[in-house]
């Protein structure tokens, strides 16, 4: 074997043990930045959703409280933003009261009646409060 072969091999093998580097740590990344609540990635400070409700037998949506779900009080207003309380994203907005089939929120200075759980998408900036009562947001 010549000197140039001894370099070119030895090169193949360190781009090959970097490629195996880079897809393990690649693979650390995007499981950190994965939320245990219904399949929620959250990438560069935005939420995406991945996976429907969760339903229970009768196909109704269940009223549950996970990890990651965020509460909105009767008349408080959040603000959404990056590294906030309520980040930007995609949310299903659920009732906080079992009595409860519909409900009000103010987003962006315009009150909305939402069902139990209806998809929202909230933007960088926008005010969101729950009027009506209280409401969770997943």
């Amino acid at each position: 074997m010549t000197n140039e072969q001894i370099i070119i091999t030895v090169l193949a093998v360190v781009a090959f043990i970097l490629l195996i580097t880079v897809i393990v740590l690649g693979n650390k990344l995007k499981t950190k930045n994965r939320s245990k609540a219904d399949n929620v990635r959250i990438k560069n400070g935005i939420r995406y959703t991945t996976d429907k409700k969760e339903i229970t037998e009768d196909g109704d949506v269940k009223i549950t409280h996970l990890e990651k779900d965020v509460i909105l009080d009767r008349d408080v207003t959040y603000t959404v933003r990056k590294g906030g309380k309520i980040i930007p994203g995609k949310y299903t907005v659920l009732t906080a009261g079992e009595n409860a089939d519909s409900f009000n929120l103010r987003v962006g200075g315009f009150v909305r009646s939402f069902k139990h759980a209806d998809d929202i998408v909230l933007n960088e900036g926008d005010e969101i409060c729950a009027v009506s009562h209280s409401v969770i947001l997943r």
